[in-house]
């Protein structure tokens, strides 16, 4: 290969990334070729093996990428940070988190939903992509201020717990995951739409937090 400079590889390689994340959007990541990626990139098949030694690198590029795009922690730092109740900082919260799935759906949602349908085929293929994978510290880190915000409310008396705090946590966690998943089968894949309207992730979000919120007592 020709010496060329660091910048040119960057490029390069992000055009190609480019080209990948737009097979993503319209092809299952399990179902995703080297093909597909020279098609849509329009580089040559010699000149991709020149960045990428196969699909699960660029695919390790994707979601890293991806990933390091939905850093929204300062985001949520600004709504913590504010002095409200912790009535209302959880509503804020769990708003924050309907409006971020809503607006990266097709690209983080989508991609996340199948990788896990991708490592549950293909335990040999998980086993080479994970390692290389750097997590999302964002949506733990959303989880998290909403588990603090409600050890919070109870401190101050603001919330009274009708179930235990661990069975709460699970049904929140659980909740999100099903909605996530539920609005990826929708919208990306167009499951249920013949038997109920359109799903608002918004919506979604603020009906889980009004139950959270129910079993806090809150009136």
């Amino acid at each position: 290969m020709p010496k060329v400079s660091p910048d040119y590889v960057i490029k390069k390689k992000n055009v190609i990334l480019e080209a990948a994340l737009s097979v993503c959007k319209v092809k299952p990541l399990y179902d995703i070729t080297m093909r597909d990626i020279i098609k849509a990139s329009k580089v040559s098949q010699g000149g991709i093996y020149r960045y990428y030694t196969d699909i699960d690198e660029i695919l390790v590029a994707i979601i890293n990428q991806a990933n390091a795009n939905a850093d929204y922690k300062k985001d949520i730092d600004i709504i913590i940070d504010k002095n409200d109740t912790p009535n209302i900082r959880l509503e804020k919260l769990f708003t924050f988190l309907g409006e971020y799935i809503k607006d990266n759906l097709s690209t983080v949602g989508k991609i996340h939903f199948e990788l896990t349908i991708l490592f549950a085929n293909n335990p040999e293929r998980q086993k080479k992509i994970l390692p290389h994978i750097t997590e999302n510290e964002s949506g733990r880190y959303l989880v998290e201020q909403i588990f603090m915000t409600i050890h919070e409310g109870i401190a101050f008396k603001c919330f009274q717990s009708d179930v235990a705090l661990e069975d709460l946590f699970s049904f929140i966690v659980t909740s999100i995951d099903g909605i996530v998943r539920d609005v990826v089968l929708q919208k990306c894949y167009g499951m249920f739409q013949n038997e109920q309207a359109l799903f608002d992730e918004v919506r979604l979000m603020n009906t889980l937090c009004k139950s959270v919120q129910s079993m806090l007592g809150c009136s």
